[in-house]
């Protein structure tokens, strides 16, 4: 039997790996999808820096260099595979808060409601003359 060997990432493509793994684990990093173009957004506001990966390119800019690079279609795949996994996590630990909060609310006004509250009663004081 016939075993393909993997071949190792060249230089550039290493280092575009290593960056999509960090910023997307890095939840300061803005993430964004553009769901009918395909195109996945990484970007890093506080240093200025802005990934874009579509199918078969990668574009990193830091507002004053460009790189753009054609890959193959397998290797975007990763890359985007990668992102989408870090925002699901980001997204089901956003799903825990939302209906801890909500959970938290409906206790509050249970407690609340159950509360038994002395009716307020004015009763008046007769002088007899």
């Amino acid at each position: 039997m016939f075993t393909f060997k993997k071949k190792p990432l060249k230089e550039d493509a290493q280092y575009i790996v290593d960056i999509v793994n960090n910023f997307s684990k890095n939840k300061e990093i803005k993430k964004l999808i553009s769901p009918i173009s395909d195109e996945y957004y990484l970007i890093d506001e506080k240093n200025k820096v802005a990934v874009s990966i579509s199918d078969e390119e990668v574009i990193l800019s830091n507002h004053i260099f460009l790189y753009k690079k054609v890959f193959n279609l397998s290797f975007t795949d990763k890359l985007k595979k990668q992102i989408r996994e870090n925002m699901e996590e980001e997204m089901q630990l956003l799903k825990k808060s939302l209906f801890k909060n909500e959970t938290n609310l409906l206790s509050n006004i249970l407690k609340l409601s159950t509360d038994e509250k002395v009716p307020l009663v004015i009763k008046p004081v007769f002088k007899a003359l």
